[in-house]
């Protein structure tokens, strides 16, 4: 009796194993490289001393890369959420971003083109399935004006991938 139960219980857990180990058990995850750094400036000002600041401002595009990896394949879908994390902001100044290509692999992306605003709570910014590397980003901020206190001012930005 000792040695059937060892050798189903030995089964069982090459079983669960492999069924761990499994592609279908894969965690799909992302990464992200880059920043941005946007400085506002009396070099900023609209008409020069007295005058107010341009409305709103955007970082060169490609400035962060998103790599989405570990997708079972082509046919497994997910969405990426972004959220602003621990951050003071000033009052009636928009955070943004969008994509501004597809980046590489053969998976596809949907969505995510047109600024999204980046709140404290998950927005979503794009969808796509399959693996992919290097979607380029762009930042926008907006809603400048010399009502805004001088000062620095800075975002963290979470990316979450969600399997589908």
């Amino acid at each position: 009796m000792g040695v059937r139960k060892a050798a189903f219980w030995a089964l069982f857990c090459a079983g669960v194993l492999f069924i761990c180990e499994s592609p279908l058990f894969a965690a799909i995850s992302i990464g992200v490289t880059g920043g941005c750094n946007l400085t506002v400036a009396s070099l900023n000002l609209i008409g020069g001393a007295g005058t107010n600041l341009k409305g709103s401002y955007e970082s060169e595009s490609g400035v962060t890369a998103i790599n989405i990896t570990g997708t079972t394949g082509n046919d497994d879908v997910w969405k990426v959420q972004v959220r602003k994390s621990g951050t003071l902001w000033p009052s009636g100044v928009m955070l943004q971003l969008r994509r501004t290509g597809e980046g590489t692999g053969a998976g596809v992306i949907s969505g995510g083109t047109a600024y999204v605003s980046i709140g404290a709570s998950d927005a979503d910014f794009f969808d796509g399935s399959g693996d992919k590397a290097g979607i380029p980003v762009q930042y926008k901020i907006s809603g400048m004006s010399l009502a805004v206190p001088p000062g620095a001012y800075s975002a963290t930005i979470v990316y979450t991938v969600v399997d589908l």
